[in-house]
C-alpha cells in the first residue's frame, strides 16, 4: 500500500530519533518493516525528529549552561556528559547525523513506510542554524550583524566569528539561543539559499514540521530585527518546493494567534497552542468555544497534549490526560502524539541521548494505538453542543456523541438519551446501537477502563 498523501486529518506521531534508536539498539539503516509496522500501527505519518547534523559546538555550549544543566539533571538524575549531544534545533546541515546512520538508511525507511502506507515528516528549522554552521564563516553577510559595542554590552545576544559580530537566534519574547546564529532574511541570496535547503529536505520525506514558522512573517521579522524583509517568505518557499512535489505538507509550529496567517500563506497544517492551553487551564467553556472555528480553520490545525517541547502529559493533566488525548483526537483536525505519552513522566531535553526508563504502561500504549485507529472511523461531520455542565466539554462526530468531564469530580450530565455520571476526568462515548457489531471499540485491545464508559443508543 503507498503511503495516502492527504488523509483527512492524519494521526501523526512523534519521535525522538536518536534516544528511541538507541533505546532498541538500531540505526536507521537496520530498521526492518515489523519495527516500524508495530510503531506506527494506525497512525497516518511519522515525524522523525532530530535526524540532521548535531553540532560540536552546541554540545559544548549545552555542558557549560547552568540551566540545561539543571534541566538534565531533572530529566536524567543520572546523566554524564557521555549523553549530552548538539541541540536537535541547532544544527550544521540538513544530512543525516552520522549517530544515526546514513542518507540511504533514511530513504530506506521512507520506502518501507510507504509501503505501511504511512508518511515520513522530518524537521526545517528555518530561523537559524548551529554557530559552526560553514554558512558563519563562508556568508557572514547571511545573518544578523552587530558591531562590537553591542557584543561587549550583550555578550549573550552575539558572537564573534573572525571579524564579524553575528546575532544569536531568538524570538522576541525570550532570551537568545546561545548554540545557534540567526539569518537575515532582508538578504534574498540567504532566501534563496534557504528555499534550496528546503527542496534538499522535501526530496527526503513527505511533509516538514517548521520550526517556530512565525518568526519569518515579514512584521515579526521586522519587529524583532528592525530589518524588513519586504516579502513574505513562506508564501515563495511553499509554492517552490510544492511546484516540484505537489502533494508535499508543510507543519507549522505557531504560537501568538498566528495560525491563520500561515495557513492563507501556505500551511496545510499549524499547532494548536490554544486548545493545549485550555485543556491544561481544564477551561471546559474555552475549549467548546475554541471547537467551534470555522471548519476551514479547525481541520487544518494540530490538536495534542504532549510533544517534545511541552512537559509530558502526565506530568501536566494527571488522570486527565486521557480524556484530554481522547478529545484531540477525535475533533476534526490532525492528531499530534508523543511516542511514550501516558507513560514516562520527565520530559527529555532536545540536548539528551538517552531518556530516563520508567516501567512501561501497556494500558496506555494499548490505548493510544486503539485511539488512532478509532479516530480515522469517525464521520465528518461536527457539532459542539451547548454547555451542559461548566466542567464538561460535549460534542458529536459523525454518529457517535462525545462528553468529556475535565474536573476531578463526578458529573451527572442530561443527555439526548438520559441522564449519565460522568466520572472524575471521565468521558462518555454513545454510539447508534447499529454501529455496535462493526464499532472499532468493542474490539479495542484494552479493558474499557474506569474512566470510560461506551455506551450504544436506539
Amino acid at each position: 500500500m503507498r503511503y495516502r498523501p492527504d488523509p483527512d486529518g492524519p494521526a501523526l506521531l512523534e519521535v525522538n530519533t536518536l534516544v528511541w534508536l538507541k533505546e532498541q539498539q538500531q540505526h536507521l539503516d537496520s530498521l526492518g518493516l515489523d519495527e516500524l509496522r508495530v510503531l506506527t500501527r494506525n497512525r497516518d505519518w511519522l515525524w522523525l525528529m532530530g535526524v540532521w547534523e548535531r553540532s560540536s559546538a552546541s554540545r559544548a555550549i549545552a555542558l557549560a549552561h547552568p540551566g540545561l544543566q539543571q534541566e538534565f539533571r531533572h530529566a536524567l538524575p543520572d546523566y554524564t556528559p557521555a549523553d549530552v549531544v548538539g541541540s536537535a534545533y541547532a544544527i550544521r546541515s540538513y544530512t543525516v547525523d552520522p549517530a544515526l546512520g546514513t542518507s540511504t538508511g533514511l530513504s530506506n525507511l521512507r520506502g518501507l513506510l510507504g509501503e505501511l502506507g504511512v508518511g515520513l515528516v522530518l524537521d526545517f528549522i528555518p530561523n537559524h542554524c548551529a554557530v559552526d554552521h560553514p554558512w558563519t564563516t563562508l556568508h557572514p553577510d547571511w545573518f544578523i550583524q552587530a558591531d562590537e559595542a553591542a557584543h561587549r554590552q550583550w555578550p549573550e545576544k552575539y558572537f564573534r566569528v573572525g571579524k564579524k559580530v553575528l546575532a544569536h537566534g531568538k524570538d522576541p519574547y525570550f532570551a537568545p539561543w546561545t548554540d545557534t546564529a540567526q539569518f537575515d532574511y532582508a538578504n534574498p541570496q540567504l532566501r534563496s539559499a534557504i528555499i534550496e535547503d528546503l527542496l534538499a529536505v522535501a526530496s527526503q520525506c513527505d511533509a516538514v514540521r517548521c520550526d517556530m514558522a512565525m518568526l519569518l512573517l515579514r512584521h515579526i521579522f521586522r519587529r524583532t530585527w528592525q530589518r524588513d524583509p519586504l516579502v513574505e517568505f513562506w508564501s515563495e518557499a511553499i509554492a517552490t518546493v510544492k511546484a516540484y512535489y505537489p502533494k508535499f505538507r508543510f507543519v507549522a509550529e505557531v504560537y501568538w494567534g498566528l495560525e491563520w496567517t500561515l495557513m492563507e500563506l501556505g500551511f496545510d497544517y499549524c499547532y494548536d497552542k490554544t486548545l493545549y492551553d485550555r485543556l491544561r487551564q481544564r477551561d471546559a467553556r474555552g475549549v467548546a468555544a475554541h471547537l467551534q472555528a470555522d471548519i476551514h480553520f479547525s481541520s487544518r490545525v494540530v490538536r495534542f497534549v504532549e510533544n517534545h517541547d511541552e512537559p509530558r502529559a502526565l506530568s501536566v493533566f494527571g488522570e486527565n490526560w486521557w480524556g484530554a488525548a481522547l478529545l484531540c483526537a477525535t475533533v476534526p483536525g490532525a492528531y499530534l502524539e508523543h511516542l511514550n505519552q501516558g507513560e514516562r513522566t520527565a520530559r527529555n531535553p532536545v540536548q539528551l541521548a538517552r531518556a530516563q526508563i520508567e516501567p512501561p504502561a501497556l494500558d496506555a500504549h494499548l490505548y493510544l494505538e486503539w485511539l488512532a485507529g478509532f479516530r480515522s472511523t469517525l464521520g465528518s461531520e461536527f457539532e459542539v453542543y451547548p454547555c451542559m455542565h461548566p466542567q464538561v466539554v460535549g460534542y458529536r462526530r459523525g454518529e457517535y456523541e462525545f462528553f468529556i468531564n475535565l474536573s476531578g469530580q463526578s458529573v451527572d450530565l442530561p443527555t439526548h438519551s438520559g441522564s449519565r455520571t460522568l466520572a472524575a476526568f471521565g468521558a462518555l462515548i454513545l454510539h447508534p446501537s447499529h454501529t455496535q457489531a462493526a464499532s472499532p471499540l468493542l474490539a479495542a485491545p484494552v479493558n474499557q477502563p474506569d474512566w470510560l464508559t461506551v455506551l450504544p443508543v436506539a
